[in-house]
């Protein structure tokens, strides 16, 4: 009977590492999520403090976010390559980022969508700089979910070679 609990708790603990590794694949996206949201976060709260009609960019950006966030959840209890609703969040994200650079750096709108910068070149490139770093990020986690759903990702084969020692 001892050697059987033994038995079962090996192969429990085995599942879980294979669990937890499937689920790894998704830590940039989840770490870039956090960013995002914080950003985005920070901005809705300037805009309100600001009495800026425009708050309601960055609030939609953090409810995406947070569906995102629900999915990527739900893959730990049961894994899946298509991340649908994460893909979305990334596309609407790049997206935004996007149409913001033009308004947000070369038009009078810096204003209000920036009320607590003043409107100066200096605050148009730090806000150019960080719209085309949420450009690249955005693209390189599309990136990286199109790896994955084709388990082209170099987790996956780390994944397999240990599920092939295990068993």
């Amino acid at each position: 009977m001892k050697n059987d609990a033994r038995a079962q708790i090996e192969l429990n603990r085995k599942k879980l590492s294979i669990k937890s590794m499937y689920f790894n694949r998704y830590l940039l996206v989840r770490y870039v999520s956090a960013l995002f949201f914080f950003t985005n976060l920070y901005w809705f709260m300037s805009l309100l403090m600001s009495d800026s009609s425009l708050y309601f960019i960055p609030l939609i950006l953090m409810v995406v976010l947070v569906i995102s966030t629900i999915e990527q959840v739900k893959i730990y209890g049961h894994h899946s390559n298509i991340v649908k609703y994460t893909k979305y969040c990334f596309t609407i994200l790049l997206v935004t980022n996007m149409l913001l650079i033009v308004p947000a750096c070369f038009t009078s709108s810096f204003n209000q969508l920036f009320p607590f910068l003043v409107a100066e070149e200096k605050s148009k490139i730090l806000v150019l700089s960080i719209l085309i770093a949420g450009v690249l990020l955005s693209t390189l986690i599309l990136y990286r979910l199109n790896k994955i759903k084709h388990n082209e990702d170099k987790h996956y084969e780390r994944i397999k070679s240990f599920e092939r020692a295990v068993n």
